[in-house]
């Protein structure tokens, strides 16, 4: 993997391109009308089908639709790559090309970007993405781009001593990358967020149950030069462009910690040419190739890999929220949202998450290294355990209430069949005599009061029954799509 020394000279990168992801809640009343309101404001529906978009978001790049239909699972692809903009059930992405010149200001670099695009994400669940494209330019350094990667994922500062970076776009000054986002690039995304943060330090639109201040980083990098070291893998992991000082930082001293990190992040298939490096936040390619085969690389990285990314970060949030929603829930006194969330992770094991997501070795691999990454499984079998404490306790609150429900009737039962039911019957044939009510003794009341509350009764329950099977079809569809 390369010397295991620091290299110590500066790494120039021929071409240096990089995407932001930005998850966040979708109000549910809103869903519906959000897809017609990005097509109104000049976002397409992406569609597979149609070829006039495969070069339409990625600046000098195109994407093969046809290479990335092939990619995935048959299963997988009808979930990533819905027909129709009205298909709730599938991940609708949304994108617009912006093609914008726009600027970083920062106490270590000052420089300009294009923005080439932005999509925006309706998945079910009512989870939301983000994502902008950018394109930076050619002169930058190795330390540079991941610096620019640092700062610009930090979507609100949280501390005072983090560095001030300013985004300019026009002759627009931003503070925050969060304020640039929502006023610049979508600014109607505020209507439809879904703002459940309890914490006053949170911006809007964040998960209360996932640390998002920062956005998660994809990285395509074309350098020139000799192989990377250990410790630039290492620094691409971590993002780590320059310190307080402005010096070249890498935040490790262990040469053995490093190179364990690398031993687990770094997918080095084909090195010493292209390595591939994930983290919690930032995945990035990073080659030295040049030609067919660098222009195929960044392709990839635009398509293939980046549903990819995209699909398992969403597993994630998905997980994420399912846990989220069984910590709120009160299983003993609200029934009606236990049974909801069982329904949810019932809905998402079977019709979402699939263990393999596409068939090529390569793209196995590194799925299974992002998995490990994002600890899918641990997460998973956490929410399988939620899924069956949630049906035992179920079941014994159902058996509770049923023989609740057993013991009344049965009161009844026993009750009509000690009068019988014959008592005041004869009163009620063809035209009801009322007066013969007053004649009634103690006994032939007490058997009128049983017929009447038992029809009572079960007119109530057939009804609550009734309202409950509605009330329950018509959020199960709201809660997940």
């Amino acid at each position: 993997m390369g010397n295991p020394k620091e290299t110590e000279k500066q790494i120039m990168v021929d071409r240096s391109v990089q995407q932001y992801l930005f998850p966040f809640l979708l109000r549910e009343d809103k869903i519906e009308s959000f897809g017609n309101r990005l097509l109104s404001d000049g976002f397409f529906f992406f569609d597979l089908s149609d070829g006039k978009q495969q070069n339409m978001f990625y600046g000098k790049d195109q994407v093969s639709h046809r290479s990335l239909e092939r990619y995935f699972m048959p299963n997988i692809e009808s979930i990533l790559f819905p027909n129709s903009p009205e298909d709730e059930a599938g991940i609708r992405r949304f994108s617009k090309k912006v093609d914008k010149e726009c600027s970083l200001q920062a106490p270590c670099l000052n420089t300009t970007f294009i923005l080439e695009s932005v999509d925006v994400f309706v998945c079910p669940f009512h989870i939301g993405f983000i994502n902008l494209r950018i394109t930076l330019p050619e002169e930058l350094t190795y330390d540079d781009v991941l610096y620019f990667g640092d700062l610009f994922r930090v979507m609100e500062r949280i501390s005072e001593d983090e560095e001030l970076t300013v985004v300019g776009c026009g002759e627009k000054k931003y503070l925050k990358v969060k304020d640039y986002i929502f006023n610049e690039l979508v600014p109607s995304i505020e209507e439809y967020a879904d703002n459940q943060s309890q914490f006053k330090e949170s911006y809007f639109g964040s998960l209360p149950f996932f640390v998002d201040e920062r956005m998660y980083v994809i990285s395509y990098i074309n350098y020139r030069g000799e192989a990377l070291s250990e410790t630039d893998l290492y620094r691409a992991g971590k993002l780590n462009g320059y310190g307080p000082d402005g010096e070249r930082f890498v935040g490790a001293t262990n040469q053995e910690y490093i190179a364990k990190y690398c031993e687990d992040k770094v997918y080095d298939r084909w090195s010493d040419l292209t390595y591939y490096v994930m983290s919690e936040y930032h995945f990035s390619c990073i080659t030295r190739e040049t030609g067919k085969i660098e222009r195929k690389l960044a392709s990839q990285m635009y398509g293939e890999h980046y549903y990819s990314i995209f699909l398992l970060l969403y597993y994630k949030i998905v997980l994420l929220k399912l846990s989220h929603d069984y910590a709120k829930v009160d299983v003993i006194k609200d029934q009606f949202s236990t049974e909801l969330l069982i329904v949810m992770i019932t809905e998402f094991s079977s019709k979402y998450y699939f263990p393999a997501i596409n068939s090529t070795e390569s793209g196995t691999e590194i799925s299974g290294h992002l998995k490990q990454v994002f600890r899918l499984e641990k997460i998973y079998d956490d929410v399988k355990d939620t899924l069956k404490t949630l049906y035992q306790n179920q079941e014994k609150l159902t058996d509770k209430r049923v023989n609740y429900l057993l013991q009344i009737l049965t009161g009844y039962m026993v009750i009509s069949g000690i009068f019988g039911m014959n008592l005041v019957i004869e009163d009620w044939k063809g035209q009801i005599q009322w007066s013969a009510m007053a004649g009634y003794s103690i006994f032939e009341w007490f058997s009128f009061f049983v017929i009447i509350s038992g029809i009572v009764v079960t007119l109530l329950l057939s009804t609550f029954f009734l309202k409950n099977l509605l009330k329950e079809y018509r959020n199960r569809k709201k809660k997940i799509y």
